[in-house]
């Protein structure tokens, strides 16, 4: 149980930074606020399933009440607003388990000014861990928007990281295709294009967001930091988006040739059974008059009957196939 007096209150940590970018986490003894006198900026991290840090959230009177609604929203849609002081916006990040990143995405709720960062989140997230183990390593953000762009940086790479691997997968897939060694790479095909339809769903809002920034004409009135950084976003989320859909057009094209693959060795399965069926047809006739007990069967009274039934099948049959033959309907 923690008893400290920021973990009470919701808040995950605190940093402040100096005049040289350096970043020092606040006790979790002491309150934090949104402007500190000795700081340059702050950085505060909230979690946001705590009643008592949306209860700050909703207390902070510097704060815009646009920005304090989006923060405070479930909204699962990721968003980006701004005046001329402020930026606030919903960004996706992958979820952290407790020692690894998790297969899922959730959202990071944000608020950026001149002098702090405010974030929140409901499940722990993957690259607001990473930018706090690099601030831990000398990592040193000279403003707000340097932070935050750090922060999608490491979702981005996160990203990177998954196409790496989606890509090498499919490399590994395409090789068995050619090899002819298919067995359950249509699965594994479905997994990928699952993964490839997520992450392109999340980057393509991203960009969307990113590009209606820079072309919106109300971005004039943003900060200048505000737009330098958008723009250096959205040429990496753009990248990043055109190497998924590499990814997603040749999961796809494997599907299809797997696809065809299967229906020709499905053809080529029904084509031997048919061509088997076809030529023991003529045998199956015989001996199914044969089989009639009735009187006037020829052979009835034969000692060699049998004998010449058999010749009689294997004469039918072997008519049937030379016609096949003949018709080259036998390759």
């Amino acid at each position: 149980m923690l008893h400290d007096l920021q973990s009470r209150a919701g808040f995950v940590w605190v940093y402040h930074f100096d005049s040289d970018g350096r970043a020092h986490l606040l006790p979790r003894r002491e309150m934090p606020d949104l402007a500190l006198p000795e700081a340059e900026f702050v950085w505060i991290h909230l979690d946001l399933v705590h009643g008592r840090a949306k209860q700050w959230v909703a207390d902070c009177t510097a704060l815009p009440a646009e920005a304090q609604t989006l923060f405070l929203t479930q909204d699962d849609h990721q968003r980006l607003h701004h005046n001329r002081d402020f930026a606030w916006g919903i960004t996706f990040d992958q979820i952290r388990e407790v020692d690894s990143p998790a297969d899922e995405m959730g959202m990071l709720h944000w608020i950026i000014a001149d002098r702090f960062l405010l974030t929140g989140r409901r499940q722990a997230m993957q690259a607001t861990r990473l930018t706090r183990d690099a601030l831990e390593g000398g990592y040193r953000a000279s403003s707000p928007v340097m932070l935050f762009e750090r922060i999608i940086e490491f979702v981005i790479e996160d990203v990177a990281e998954a196409v790496m691997q989606l890509t090498e997968d499919t490399d590994s897939i395409e090789d068995h295709v050619i090899d002819e060694r298919v067995s359950d790479e249509a699965r594994r095909l479905g997994l990928i294009r699952r993964r490839t339809v997520r992450l392109h769903r999340q980057l393509n809002g991203l960009h969307q967001l990113f590009r209606r920034f820079s072309e919106n004409a109300s971005t004039r009135a943003a900060p200048e930091t505000v737009k330098s950084a958008a723009s250096r976003l959205l040429q990496r989320v753009d990248t990043m988006l055109t190497d998924v859909q590499i990814v997603q057009q040749r999961a796809r094209l494997l599907q299809d040739e797997i696809a065809s693959r299967l229906t020709a060795q499905t053809n080529s399965h029904l084509y031997v059974l048919s061509i088997l069926t076809a030529t023991l047809m003529p045998a199956t006739l015989i001996t199914g008059l044969f089989g009639v007990n009735t009187k006037g069967l020829p052979f009835l009274e034969n000692e060699w009957g049998f004998v010449y039934v058999v010749i009689l099948c294997a004469l039918a049959a072997l008519s049937v196939y030379l016609l096949l033959k003949r018709r080259d309907m036998i390759h």
